[in-house]
């Protein structure tokens, strides 16, 4: 993971137990909350809904012609 801005550390200091960070998208830390939602902490330290855009399918499901 890149470094965190200031308000990133900050927030990520003072979150409730049960918040885990899991991964990365575009340089922001994705966190899993409590309940299993993913959330995005933004570089001013805010969360925001992470929306999980990429979608894999397995090689083995595609048809070859």
């Amino acid at each position: 993971m890149g470094e965190l801005t200031a308000s990133q550390s900050v927030r990520l200091a003072t979150l409730p137990e049960g918040y885990t960070v899991v991964g990365e998208k575009e340089g922001a830390p994705l966190l899993e909350r409590p309940d299993g939602r993913l959330v995005r902490l933004q570089p001013n330290g805010r969360l925001a809904t992470a929306k999980l855009v990429a979608r894999v399918q397995s090689y083995l499901s595609v048809e070859r012609c």
